[in-house]
């Protein structure tokens, strides 16, 4: 049995003892739908610069009203350009566990699987194979403020010796900032280095810069994104180097 399945397992049974313990009902379970005018994940671009509709469904033992509790859920982004890179899907998987960490912080474990139906690396060598992997993740975060986040995968693609396998270890990791101003408006900021959507297992690095402002369930959301020369020149600059991205987001 591989490492990512006997993490989704220890996840799953984890979640499965709080939710026999606690009981379900409809108020544990929530979600988002959004528009996006680019779907942008670690300063690139998954759909070429077109918007996309994005939508997400999850369970929380608690209804999100306790610091410590179980969660799972999917999340689903459509591209809505006309390029096969502009209609770009994708579905996410994800199971985890929160907690408080002390008085003012607190912790989150969280397996995710990445799936993207239909999409392929458009690097030469790599060209029409898909790009799904598994993460374990962990989250420290401090007064909603600060949040410093490390992820791991077991099964991301590597690429040697003109050869191609799903069995590389690569990290990402990060550091996100987020400061309210009052009346709904707040500034973010980041930065991070993925070694994970890079086959050839250098990585690269990513930074962004925003501001929000929400209004009861819908909140508003512009930022700028970045990316360090490597990712133009691995990727390309159709999806990477510097852009700007709008989204409108209602909870329920």
């Amino acid at each position: 049995m591989g490492t990512a399945r006997l993490c989704l397992l220890l996840v799953i049974s984890l979640i499965g003892t709080r939710v026999a313990c606690a009981g379900m009902t409809w108020n544990d379970v929530g979600g988002s739908l959004a528009l996006t005018s680019d779907d942008i994940y670690h300063g690139i671009s998954q759909t070429c610069g077109d918007p996309a509709a994005q939508g997400d469904v999850h369970y929380r033992s608690s209804g999100g009203q306790s610091a410590t509790e179980a969660f799972a859920g999917v999340w689903a982004s459509a591209g809505l350009g006309q390029s096969a890179c502009g209609k770009a899907r994708e579905a996410n998987f994800y199971a985890g566990y929160a907690f408080a960490a002390g008085a003012d912080s607190s912790g989150t474990i969280t397996y995710t699987h990445y799936g993207y139906p239909g999409g392929a690396y458009t690097i030469g060598p790599l060209a029409g194979l898909r790009y799904d992997y598994d993460t374990m993740e962990a989250q420290w975060g401090w007064q909603d403020q600060v949040y410093l986040t490390a992820a791991w995968t077991p099964d991301a693609l590597r690429y040697v010796s003109h050869a191609v396998v799903r069995d590389r270890t690569a990290l990402s990791y990060g550091l996100q900032l987020r400061q309210p101003l009052g009346r709904g408006y707040s500034l973010s900021a980041g930065v991070g280095y993925d070694e994970i959507a890079d086959p050839f297992g250098t990585g690269y690095g990513f930074w962004s810069a925003g501001a929000g402002y929400a209004l009861g369930a819908v909140q508003l959301q512009v930022g700028y994104f970045g990316t360090a020369r490597r990712a133009e020149r691995l990727f390309g600059t159709y999806v990477a180097g510097n852009r700007v991205s709008a989204s409108v987001l209602w909870r329920f």
